[in-house]
C-alpha cells in the first residue's frame, strides 16, 4: 500500500480468483436461460409473471405445466427450473419491489407457511402488517441498534438509528389496474402522480431514509 496515493498494489504473483468478465458471462447466461421459460409462456408480450429474479420466476400453475411440457423442468437437470416448494404452491403473493416480497405457501400436506423476503430489513423484524402498508403506500419504521459501513464495518451507536421504508413502486412504475386488472407502465414521467418532495429516478423502487432517534 503506497500511504502518499493510498492506492493498492497487488504483488507480482497476485492472481484475482472471481474475475469481472467471469460473472458478467454467468449472468448473461442466467439471462440466456430465462428467456427460454419467458418465451415459452408468452411472457415478452403478456403479463404472465407475477414477479422475477436473477435465477427465479413467479407464474401462474398453468404455465408452470406449459414450461413442463417444453421440457424445461427437472429435479436434477442443469439449466432446467424446479418448483421450490414442491408439489405445494403460492396461494397468496404481495411483490411490491425487487427482493421484497411476501407469500403464503399452501404445501401438499395442506399446511399454510409464509415466505418473506425485504432487502435491508432483517427477517425477524419484519412482519406480514409492514408489507399490507408498503403496498397500501404508507411509510414502515423501524429502529436497529447497529448500522453497517463500508469503511468501518459494523458500527454500534450510541443512539438507535431508524430506517424508514417508503415504496412508491405503484406510483413510479405502473399505471392503475385496467379492467382486466393489468398495470400497464407510464409512457413518462409527467403522467405519474407523485408527492412534492419525491425526486424522480429511472431507477428508484424503494425510498430508504436513515435518522438517528431524536429525529
Amino acid at each position: 500500500m503506497n500511504e502518499e496515493e493510498k492506492e493498492f498494489v497487488p504483488p507480482k504473483d497476485f492472481t484475482r480468483s472471481t474475475p469481472a468478465h467471469l460473472g458478467a458471462f454467468i449472468l448473461s447466461l442466467s439471462k440466456k436461460i430465462m428467456n427460454n421459460f419467458i418465451h415459452v409462456i408468452d411472457g415478452f408480450y403478456k403479463p404472465e409473471i407475477y414477479y422475477t429474479d436473477t435465477d427465479s420466476l413467479y407464474i401462474s400453475s398453468s404455465n408452470w405445466d406449459k414450461s413442463n411440457e417444453a421440457g424445461l423442468v427437472s429435479e436434477n437437470e442443469y439449466s432446467k427450473g424446479k418448483n421450490d416448494y414442491g408439489d405445494g404452491g403460492i396461494i397468496f403473493g404481495l411483490y411490491l419491489a425487487p427482493k421484497v416480497k411476501y407469500n403464503i405457501i399452501l404445501t401438499s400436506d395442506g399446511v399454510l407457511k409464509e415466505k418473506k423476503t425485504f432487502k435491508g430489513y432483517s427477517n425477524y423484524k419484519i412482519k406480514v402488517e409492514d408489507y399490507i402498508q408498503l403496498a397500501s403506500g404508507n411509510d414502515v419504521t423501524n429502529e436497529f441498534k447497529k448500522r453497517k459501513s463500508f469503511t468501518d464495518g459494523i458500527v454500534i451507536p450510541n443512539e438507535k438509528q431508524k430506517k424508514v421504508f417508503r415504496s412508491y413502486l405503484n406510483l413510479v412504475k405502473r399505471k392503475a389496474p385496467n379492467s382486466e386488472g393489468i398495470m400497464y407502465p407510464y409512457n413518462n414521467k409527467d403522467e405519474m402522480c407523485l408527492d412534492e418532495n419525491y425526486e424522480f429516478d429511472d431507477f428508484d423502487y424503494l425510498t430508504i431514509q436513515e435518522e438517528n432517534e431524536e429525529c
